[in-house]
């Protein structure tokens, strides 16, 4: 039985060893306009409701994205507060197309889409993620999104 333990412990050790081998190689994006360091933040009033969000995303040339999407809903006067947060941490893209992409990291396991509108080529320099207009900013602007709050 202990022998048994013992092989099953050892296969589960080299398994997770060469996991490396199994991540999803990113697309190849070099030269894309997406390329570098886009943020949003915004405020917006639905109601009694008031809504704060933030999101960055870093796109890198090797094809991996940082994405960073904090939202805080205040719910009328004095009421309810609660938030919702997505950080993805440098994700392979697997599939980009002019209107998706979609990042995993490794096969079987989940996959993130997110819905592309306008490229930065496209008009006056903006990246449109999942319905929001996110502006370039330089490298050295990136937020502390690990610590962000809500308002």
């Amino acid at each position: 039985m202990k022998i048994k333990a013992m092989l099953l412990w050892c296969g589960l050790g080299a398994l997770l060893c060469g996991c490396d081998q199994w991540a999803v190689t990113p697309a190849d994006i070099s030269g894309q306009p997406i390329i570098g360091h886009w943020y949003l933040e915004q405020t917006t009033q639905e109601g009694e409701d008031r809504f704060y969000q933030r999101l960055y995303l870093h796109v890198r040339e090797d094809g991996r994205v940082l994405y960073a999407n904090r939202l805080c809903r205040n719910v009328g006067a004095g009421g309810a507060s609660s938030h919702s947060e997505l950080i993805l941490d440098y994700m392979a893209i697997k599939r980009i197309t002019t209107q998706k992409m979609v990042l995993q990291q490794y096969p079987l396991t989940p996959k993130f889409e997110l819905r592309l509108g306008q490229w930065p080529d496209q008009g006056a320099g903006v990246f449109e993620v999942d319905n929001l207009t996110l502006q370039p900013i330089a490298a050295a602007a990136a937020p502390e999104f690990r610590s962000w709050s809500c308002p």
